[in-house]
Formats: structure tokens, C-alpha cells, sequence
């Protein structure tokens, strides 16, 4: 099932953060980041919360936070879903384009956003650090 946050979900995204990300973002980084134009939906089963997403839209435009799922979830079609969501919203919210960047290294993730429609549109060099690594910008035009 997926479902908008709701407090107290930050614990639970914190530790999905924590498992896989080199540079997680906070408890209080999340709340934060839910400010007017942001929102986070998360995947649940069984009361346990599998993946979230989060994307921020300005104007109508629309800037993916993160995209995570819990390692031993993963290929089980939770991140698609989720990706699913941000589709459904952008086409609610009438949104021009989804954008987000990606590790070069994380090809099963490049794949993915192929599959879903997005498509290479530039490079940020040394976006990422530990390790420094470029990103590659992915965009969904609507």
C-alpha cells in the first residue's frame, strides 16, 4: 500500500536513509523537508514501511528528493510503484516535468527510470560524495 507520510514516519525513512545512502538525511532533515510544495509517500505492508519517495514542485515543476527501498526488498517492484505515485501526483498537479539525479554507478536504478520514462538529460560533475561521484540528471517530460 502506499500512503502520504504522516508523522512519526520519519523514524522509519531515517533508517531506510541510513541503510542506503553514504550521506543520509536526519529525522529532523526529513521534517524539514516538508515544507509547503514537498510531499513523501511511503510503501507499507504489513505495517512495516518497504520505500518512500519524496518530491518537492515549484511552479510545475517537479524535483525528486530521494527514491529508497529497504535492501532486502528491493526488485520486488516497490520503487516502480512509488514512481507510479509521483506520476499520478504529477499529472494531478498538472506538472511539466519530474527531475532527479542518480549516482553514475547505480545502473539498477538508471534502468529503472528508463523504464519509467525518464531520460538522460545532463550531468552534475561531483555531486555526490563518499564516494565523489558524478550524477546523472533524468528527467520526465509530461
Amino acid at each position: 500500500m502506499i500512503r502520504e507520510y504522516k508523522k512519526g514516519d520519519e523514524i522509519a525513512i531515517a533508517a531506510i536513509e541510513e541503510e542506503c545512502f553514504s550521506l543520509p538525511w536526519s529525522r529532523q532533515g526529513i521534517i524539514d523537508a516538508l515544507w509547503e510544495g514537498a510531499r513523501f509517500f511511503v510503501f507499507e505492508e504489513g505495517g512495516e514501511i518497504l520505500g518512500y519517495v519524496g518530491i518537492r514542485f515549484v511552479l510545475d515543476e517537479g524535483y525528486i528528493y530521494n527514491v529508497a527501498v529497504k535492501k532486502e526488498h528491493r526488485r520486488r517492484g516497490v520503487a516502480q510503484a512509488l514512481l507510479g505515485k509521483i506520476d499520478e501526483l504529477a499529472e494531478e498537479l498538472k506538472l511539466s516535468f519530474v527531475s532527479l539525479e542518480v549516482r553514475e554507478s547505480n545502473t539498477a536504478a538508471v534502468s529503472l527510470y528508463e523504464k519509467m520514462g525518464y531520460g538522460k538529460n545532463g550531468i552534475r560533475p561531483n555531486f555526490y560524495d563518499f564516494p565523489r561521484e558524478n550524477a546523472i540528471i533524468m528527467t520526465k517530460r509530461r
